[in-house]
């Protein structure tokens, strides 16, 4: 789940700027990356939104922006609480570097303080997935559900160390750092700790902190 809203001073951007840099938010975000699967980077790409809001008047500490200078921009990512923590470092440098691609294309230098890319936690109980108030766990079962649906989702032909998380089926390498649960005398990896709260949760188990 990402909600992603760009604002921008109104006619900084044209419709071909929006759009290449909404693709390339996706891109980044939501991809085709390797040892995940594509069921469930189908349903991350279909709960993934990406909108533009054009703002008048836009001014800063030096003055009002004008037209011809390099625009700044607001972006701000929406996702569970219970997921910002671990991801926005990571998720902040992905979307500077879709940004970073718009700005070569104009040759523009961004001044500091010109992109703030700010992400913002919704409480449990507070997302509202299809018009109903839900959880991170929640969001997270229905991004995965298709994938834990099928009876072949078995961990065959994986390297030696290499596992594949139970919830959304990415390769996950156990090691140092690995995010890891033992459950029934079996080492479990998981790709992020979203993923292993929720696995503990709906086993029954105790979540690690």
């Amino acid at each position: 789940m990402f909600l992603i809203e760009i604002a921008c001073p109104r006619g900084a951007l044209t419709a071909d700027d929006r759009e290449e840099l909404a693709g390339e938010v996706c891109r980044v975000l939501v991809g085709a990356e390797e040892g995940v699967a594509e069921e469930t980077m189908r349903r991350a790409r279909a709960m993934m939104h990406v909108g533009f809001r054009e703002l008048d008047g836009w001014t800063t500490g030096d003055g009002p922006w004008r037209p011809g200078n390099v625009p700044p921009l607001w972006v701000t990512l929406t996702v569970p609480e219970a997921w910002r923590a671990e991801m926005s470092r990571t998720t902040i440098g992905m979307v500077r570097r879709a940004v970073r691609r718009l700005d070569r294309s104009y040759g523009w230098e961004r001044s500091e303080g010109h992109l703030w890319i700010n992400v913002v936690g919704i409480a449990e109980g507070s997302i509202g997935m299809d018009g109903k108030p839900g959880t991170a766990d929640d969001v997270v079962g229905r991004m995965t559900a298709e994938y834990r649906a099928r009876t072949d989702a078995a961990e065959a032909d994986l390297p030696e160390g290499v596992t594949v998380d139970p919830m959304c089926g990415m390769r996950v390498r156990l090691g140092r750092g690995a995010v890891t649960l033992e459950h029934e005398g079996r080492t479990m990896g998981f790709c992020a700790k979203s993923c292993r709260a929720a696995y503990a949760r709906e086993h029954g188990l105790r979540v690690p902190v």
